[in-house]
């Protein structure tokens, strides 16, 4: 018996490429568990992971789900994730909750880029892993191949733990090589070859072991099983299994091996963040008061806004209050219930290792610990990719501005990879996601709301400043009945330093200007540079030198002196060779090697610089600088290019002089705005 409830439990991420298996393998799962009397369909959209409408639309999964099984004493938690690259985010969510990953793989299409992906970000989040090659029955099911081909891309320590008894229409079920029974005699020499391969790898894992294996001892069967978790967790070893979901042909077998050996609670492995922010290792201890971690938001039109939570230690129980350690907040948990995708369970109490969920706490966010004292600190958020894709929206009917705003911040708040702001220059809300078909999903979700919006590509945030020299005096002079406004200024202008941004000099002497109106010149200043001279955008790194001017007795007053001032350098810019500035930023692409030609191609006909290039494994990584302007829409390329198999992130970096030939047509479309 376990000592702790807690470590009974099993925590497993599906994750693998789109059209892989994964929803199929988790429905077998839940049916082979007794949890569902029969085995649903994506196609027919009844599957127990996709219960969502758009998935239901789509006939594939759009978001993780959490599913569970019990299986042989086990209480085994299941979260389903999407394949496409759109939605990565969600597996990101996934793998920091889990202990253990099965990344699936096709048996016909092998090794694709979600695979890759999947591997990549199981590596980066340190779980165990285990690749199932599914759909075994196919008729063009490649095994042996597949299996040669894991193990050349992701090292040897991929090793089947199984073998398939046929393939295709001839597929019967598997040999599980740590207990093999029933072997057929053709079969025979093969599980005894492939037994002796998968032993001498967990031997290998373990020094003890290896070293009683060097000097003639037979290690027993029992010996290596004990072992068989650690080298998992460690990686020393990453079992391959193989199903049929669909055919329900070793599924109980793979059951079976995540209930004996796949890592439970105990082996969960947080960091924290110290008093210096700093980021520190933290060993989970499942009888500690309670740490728990937010790692996904649903809003349901039912419920309300749902938070998933996995607890790390001690124990999370309905009605309690809790601490946001992010934030020191204290908040009350109304009720705590398990999922079953759609479906919720009510549950007294979460102990450790549970992952579950909770509703209507509007102060809880992704990310977000809880535990139980304010001396707790927060555990570090997880990692999510940066979202590439950017379009500016606009509410298609007047009066809907205040239900887009609630609307999309909704959205985000569940989704870390999809980011809502006003940009303060172009004035502009954009949203951001991982590319067009994540950006086509979010707008939907807004028009389900019954908000309607229209897109477009943002603004480029170009500024503008000077590059060379220029002298102006400006004299304003009105005069209305009996009031009047008089003021007169006289500025030089030039180049300040790139990025040390603006600089008002006084140079006035005598007191021609009072000190009051020296001031208003310069306020005037500002404001006509932060409105744009050129073509609506900010001026920036330019030095403005006040030496001279006149003031009258009656007439001079504050905004004649701003009047002053704003017409002056309107004047001094257009005079000392006005440039365009643009933003360029640092583009990091990782492709196959076989599309660097086209990659590196295609930067540089986007006036981009290749900075360097790098190997990741069969991977390429080209670092590179180019415009913001020029790779608005470089998702759509890459995704045609490369067949989905490249990723790309960009960072600013920082502004250059845009080309004269295109600054023209920048001004020109600066001017029919303002028209």
């Amino acid at each position: 018996m376990a000592s702790h409830k807690g470590e009974a439990i099993r925590n497993v991420a599906l994750v693998g490429h789109s059209g892989s298996g994964k929803t199929m393998l988790a429905e077998a799962m839940l049916f082979k568990g007794g949890e569902l009397s029969r085995l649903g369909k994506v196609s027919d959209g009844t599957t127990a992971s996709d219960f969502d409408l758009d998935e239901k639309e789509g006939k594939k999964s759009f978001y993780s789900a959490l599913l569970h099984t019990p299986w042989t004493g086990r209480d085994i938690n299941i979260i389903d994730t999407p394949g496409s690259a759109d939605f990565i985010g969600q597996v990101y969510g996934a793998l920091s909750v889990v202990e253990l990953a099965l990344i699936t793989v096709n048996a016909a299409a092998g090794i694709e880029v979600g695979t890759r992906k999947a591997w990549e970000i199981v590596k980066r989040q340190g779980c165990a892993c285990i690749f199932v090659i599914t759909r075994m029955d196919a008729e063009n099911a490649r095994f042996d191949e597949v299996v040669a081909a894991l193990q050349e891309t992701f090292g040897p320590a991929c090793t089947p733990l199984m073998l398939p008894l046929g393939s295709g229409s001839n597929y019967r079920g598997v040999v599980n090589l740590l207990h093999p029974d029933e072997v057929p005699d053709s079969m025979e020499e093969l599980v005894e070859t492939q037994r002796g391969i998968l032993m001498e790898s967990v031997i290998s894992g373990d020094d003890a072991l290896l070293e009683r294996y060097l000097e003639g001892e037979t290690i027993s069967p029992a010996e290596l099983e004990r072992v068989l978790t650690p080298v998992l967790v460690e990686r020393t070893v990453i079992p391959i299994l193989c199903c049929a979901a669909e055919q329900d042909r070793g599924v109980a077998e793979l059951l079976d091996i995540i209930a004996a050996y796949a890592p439970s609670p105990v082996y969960a492995r947080k960091q924290v963040i110290d008093e210096q922010g700093a980021r520190e290792d933290h060993v989970v201890e499942l009888e500690s008061p309670l740490e728990a971690q937010v790692f996904k938001i649903m809003s349901d039109e039912f419920v309300g806004k749902v938070s998933f939570i996995r607890v790390f230690g001690g124990v999370l129980k309905g009605g309690d209050t809790v601490v946001i350690a992010n934030s020191g907040r204290s908040v009350k948990i109304p009720k705590v219930f398990r999922p079953q995708g759609k479906d919720q369970k009510d549950v007294n109490e979460a102990e450790a290792g549970a992952i579950v969920a909770t509703a209507k706490v509007e102060e809880l966010h992704v990310g977000d610990t809880l535990v139980a004292t304010k001396d707790q600190r927060p555990f570090v958020m997880p990692h999510y990719p940066l979202p590439m894709v950017a379009r500016a929206v606009e509410p298609k009917t007047r009066g809907d501005e205040g239900k887009i705003s609630e609307g999309l911040r909704r959205l985000a708040e569940a989704d870390p990879t999809f980011q809502v702001e006003i940009n303060p220059q172009t004035k502009e809300l954009v949203i951001s996601g991982i590319g067009e078909q994540h950006i086509g999903l979010m707008l939907n979700r807004l028009q389900r709301r019954g908000v309607q919006v229209t897109t477009k590509l943002p603004k480029i945030a170009y500024r503008e400043t000077i590059s060379g020299k220029a002298e102006v005096r400006y004299r304003h002079k009105k005069q209305t009945g009996g009031a009047g406004q008089f003021a007169e200024c006289a500025i030089r202008v030039e180049p300040n330093d790139r990025g040390a941004g603006y600089a008002f000099v006084d140079k006035i002497f005598g007191g021609v200007i009072s000190q009051q109106f020296r001031q208003s010149v310069d306020k005037g200043v500002q404001d006509k540079m932060t409105e744009g001279i050129i073509a609506g955008y900010p001026v920036v790194d330019v030095k403005v030198e006040l030496y001279d001017g006149k003031e009258h007795p009656v007439d001079s007053k504050d905004i004649a002196f701003q009047i002053a001032g704003r017409e002056a350098v309107k004047e001094a810019v257009m005079k000392a060779s006005p440039v365009l500035l643009e933003p360029i930023v640092k583009m990091e692409v990782m492709v196959p090697a076989k599309y660097m030609g086209d990659v590196t191609g295609d930067i540089s006909s986007r006036r981009g610089r290749v900075s360097g290039m790098e190997s990741l494994g069969d991977l390429q990584v080209v670092r590179a600088e180019v415009p913001l302007a020029e790779i608005q829409q470089y998702s759509t390329f890459l995704q045609s290019v490369t067949g989905g198999e490249g990723s790309y992130f960009v960072e600013f970096l920082r502004y250059e002089v845009l080309p004269q030939h295109l600054t023209q047509a920048v001004v020109a479309s600066g001017k029919h705005e303002e028209a």
